[in-house]
């Protein structure tokens, strides 16, 4: 993307997480690819609200350099650099903590995107929470790493959503997806029966999603079993993912 429109797009999301109440304080980031090479980011300590074109920082992917801006990058700019570095469709990336999706979070449950078929098409059988660890450590940028091949969606133990795409609508939009999955979960839940699709149907969507060049099948990357993925813990849907990787 052009650095001018990109400026005016990051800005554009910035308000609108903090419109829709979720960031508060300093939380959240975001970026954009600008290049092969460099991503556009919000700074650290500002409310998304406050944002503005001049405060955004330009960075490079592989080593966290910042190119130009007058601010600080923010501490977990490791995670959105995984991404944009295992991924080269991720275009951009968006960290946020929308209550209801960030509450499953810290309960340590799973978003669960077989509730609607819709879903299964647009974020894929699974979104997966990812195990509780330091924020912008080395260990948050493994989980990235590993699960940013399989996921356009991670959950991150008491520490809120992430999200990638093609773009930064698509990343908002996936993120808007996850928070309202979320909502709908909470509310099956107080009801008392969490019915998902059936399992015959989670072949034929993911069929239609790779189909419509969404999930990883539509990029070509190697994946363990779909049972797997699904239904694996997590820690050991890395550890497949981390031995693949290495062949």
């Amino acid at each position: 993307m052009e650095m001018p429109a990109a400026r005016r797009e990051l800005v554009k999301y910035s308000q609108r997480i903090w419109e829709r109440g979720w960031v508060a304080n300093h939380d959240g980031n975001l970026s954009i690819r600008i290049g092969k090479d460099r991503i556009l980011t919000t700074p650290t300590a500002f409310s998304k609200k406050e944002v503005t074109e001049e405060d955004l920082l330009v960075v490079e992917i592989a080593t966290g350099k910042v190119v130009s801006g007058r601010h600080r990058p923010f501490s977990e700019i490791g995670l959105h650099l995984e991404y944009f570095q295992t991924r080269e469709d991720a275009q951009a990336v968006i960290h946020a903590h929308p209550p209801v999706a960030s509450g499953f979070s810290v309960a340590g449950i799973e978003v669960e995107p077989r509730i609607t078929p819709e879903a299964v098409v647009s974020l894929g059988d699974r979104i997966p929470l990812a195990p509780l660890v330091p924020p912008g450590g080395l260990e948050a940028r493994t989980q990235i790493r590993y699960l940013g091949l399989l996921f356009d969606a991670i959950l991150l133990s008491n520490h809120g959503v992430i999200t990638c795409g093609n773009d930064i609508e698509q990343a908002y939009l996936r993120l808007e997806l996850v928070e309202h999955l979320a909502r709908m979960q909470q509310q099956a839940m107080i009801l008392g029966n969490l019915r998902l699709v059936p399992e015959p149907w989670v072949q034929d969507l993911l069929g239609k999603r790779k189909k419509a060049g969404l999930g990883p099948d539509a990029r070509g990357q190697k994946a363990p079993p779909r049972k797997d993925v699904t239904r694996l813990p997590v820690e050991e849907v890395i550890a497949a993912l981390v031995e693949q990787v290495k062949k």
